[in-house]
């Protein structure tokens, strides 16, 4: 292992530092401009890793979201999901951080499973790799990290990179000095040397021997990154510093930031166009919007700065372009700023801004070296390109017709369902497995194997094993017998442990008084010894008029393996930057965020057989204990359940 200055490395601003390179890195080809025709070969998805379910994590993570756009002037600027609540049947969640719903309902992105699916995807419709939004070592994405790139193993090539969120890192660490903020990056990015980039060297994104990292900026000062830069790295032998790739929008987007950065990163990438023009009255729940002929202005000016920024910087190798299906931020509340919309489709043209900026870089003599996608799975934005409850795959379509002109490869559409298809049965065998005496080995076998082809995209031998395992799954459930009960709370089935309190036919908990309820133990023994499919109903009523949380919680001997996750973002006009945190606790049924008092609201949420014990190992011996930082009413409780067993126990 050997230290240089990481300054030294960075290659940036003269042409002696070139000079300074090639003495003394002699085993090293020093960086040099591609030709053009080489460069239009890479297509790359932005990928988050914040949403999660309570099934797979113990929490919903950004599915469930309160937040406040302080900087915005629209009609509405707090917004509440609460992810937990479902449809009547169960079968949709009705209060999601997303204007788009997702087709496959929601996932997890901590899930291996649900990891393997969105690389199957990509693959599918062209797409080279991710580069994961990626905060700080404790941070969840480091999770997410060390997850996918062991599932990207399998289904080399494709890249893993990082698209270190920084701001991420400065927002939590505020009350910090900022030599202690310079000391963490860098101690970071000794991190992702000796722990990815060294190990994983065949999945990181690389320009000759130099990981690529892309910095989305807006957490960092310029003097801070050029301390970084000047402090020493330990290098593997065959590893070079990193080419650090910059958003237009936070480094280049004025002239003033370009001048603030051009000396100390390697070029630009493109990211959701960002217009700011001002929206007319009948468009008075966003702050600003674009129109699709705007996108591609954005398009022509991120174009228009990276070549001049790759003939006329020293160190600026590679740039890249963008593409996005559009944007609106109202899941996220804007990350507590202005709310932004880019409509999907021209409503009288019908073309797509995904198709419109597609066709921008397909025709613009100025070709960039990779094209981004902002995002493949990010909802709270609703930029994501993945299946949506009422557009189906349209994006993924999009994607793959452009991404085979993009490349000059033939691609074959038949491949773009498949993953959801796989990812569907192999959640429905996961549920199937938890069914005593009920094997599924067989049908998990030919899921493995329905991967290998996708990922080999043999899509005619995918899609007949598939239809293999649909009869697979008609031969288990002609074993099965699927029965219902239902059981309503106070009742001798549902009973108090501990004498509720009652007030106008209803009741009452607060924050020192909850409801504490058990089932008798013939149900609960019935409930251990099946596979079911589970919803809890109840009406609930806040009392007092403030921003509050009404949680249920079981029994359960599931422990989560991570104490919480947590999301930095800050506004300009909120009087302190703030930090989302959730969670993870499987013995949580639901976090209900409730602020409107007075009015009575119903409830259904799920249960699971993975998460409930149903062994009255609760507070007080209990099953379901409701909990709350304030007053409310209950009234209403039930539960149904659908029993799976096999029949005659065979």
């Amino acid at each position: 292992m050997m230290s240089w200055s990481h300054g030294l490395y960075s290659l940036l601003a003269l042409p002696l530092l070139l000079v300074i390179y090639l003495v003394f890195q002699p085993d090293h080809q020093p960086l040099q401009q591609k030709p053009m025709q080489q460069r239009r070969n890479k297509v790359f998805a932005d990928l988050t890793s914040n949403k999660f379910t309570r099934e797979s994590d113990g929490t919903y993570g950004m599915w469930s979201y309160h937040g406040i756009a302080h900087e915005s002037h629209a009609d509405q600027t707090e917004f509440i999901y609460n992810a937990d609540l479902l449809s009547h049947d169960g079968s949709i969640h009705t209060s999601i951080t997303s204007a788009v719903y997702p087709l496959m309902g929601l996932t997890s992105d901590m899930d291996p499973v649900y990891q393997e699916y969105l690389i199957l995807q990509a693959k599918a419709v062209g797409i080279d790799g991710f580069i994961l939004e990626w905060g700080y070592r404790e941070h969840q994405s480091n999770v997410a990290l060390l997850s996918l790139l062991q599932v990207a193993k399998k289904y080399k090539p494709f890249n893993i990179g990082i698209n270190w969120c920084d701001h991420w890192l400065t927002v939590d660490m505020k009350n910090k000095s900022s030599e202690q903020i310079v000391e963490k990056f860098h101690a970071d990015l000794q991190y992702l040397y000796d722990s990815i980039f060294n190990t994983h060297s065949d999945l990181t994104p690389m320009y000759g021997s130099h990981p690529i990292i892309f910095l989305f900026g807006d957490g960092l000062s310029a003097t801070q990154f050029s301390d970084i830069l000047s402090r020493p790295l330990h290098l593997p032998d065959d590893l070079s510093t990193p080419i650090w790739i910059g958003s237009y929008l936070n480094f280049a987007s004025t002239s003033e930031r370009w001048s603030e950065w051009k000396d100390l990163i390697n070029g630009t990438y493109g990211w959701v166009p960002n217009v700011r023009r001002p929206t007319p009255p009948s468009m008075s729940q966003w702050d600003y919007y674009s129109t699709t002929e705007d996108t591609v202005a954005y398009q022509q000016n991120v174009t228009n700065h990276g070549s001049n920024c790759v003939s006329e910087v020293a160190g600026c190798v590679m740039w890249c372009g963008s593409v996005s299906p559009g944007m609106d931020n109202r899941g996220c509340a804007g990350w507590g700023r202005e709310l932004r919309y880019v409509p999907r489709h021209n409503l009288t043209t019908h073309k797509s801004s995904n198709d419109l900026q597609w066709e921008f870089y397909l025709a613009s003599k100025k070709q960039p070296d990779v094209i981004v996608l902002p995002t493949i799975n990010d909802f709270p934005e609703a930029t994501t390109i993945l299946p949506l409850k009422n557009s189906t795959f349209t994006a993924l379509y999009s994607t793959l017709n452009h991404t085979s002109s993009w490349k000059n490869v033939s691609l074959d559409m038949r491949g773009v369902t498949l993953p959801m298809q796989w990812f569907t049965d192999y959640k429905k065998a996961e549920f199937y497995n938890m069914t005593d005496k009920l094997n599924v080995s067989n049908i998990f076998h030919l899921l493995e194997s329905v991967a290998v082809l996708i990922g080999h995209q043999d899509y005619v031998q995918a899609n007949n094993t598939l239809q293999i395992i649909r009869q697979g799954f008609s031969k288990l459930e002609r074993k099965l017998t699927v029965n219902t009960i239902n059981i309503t709370g106070p009742s001798k089935e549902l009973y108090g442990t501990v004498p509720p309190v009652f007030r106008d036919n209803s009741t009452y908990i607060n924050s020192t008084t909850g409801l504490f309820m058990a089932l008798t133990e013939d149900y609960a023994m019935m409930l251990r010894a099946h596979n079911y499919k589970g919803l809890l109903r109840f009406d609930y009523q806040l009392l007092e008029p403030k921003f509050s949380h009404l949680i249920v919680r079981s029994s359960s001997k599931r422990q989560s393996m991570s104490p919480g996750y947590s999301y930095a973002f800050y506004s300009r006009n909120s009087p302190s930057q703030s930090v989302y945190k959730v969670r993870a606790d499987f013995a949580e049924v639901c976090n209900l965020m409730v602020k409107t008092p007075g009015k009575w609201k119903s409830a259904i949420v799920h249960l699971y057989k993975s998460n409930q014990s149903w062994d009255h190992s609760g507070k007080h011996a209990s099953d379901l204990h409701f909990a709350t930082d304030a007053s409310f009413l209950l009234r209403n409780i039930s539960m149904s359940f659908q029993l799976y067993k096999v029949k005659n126990g065979r």
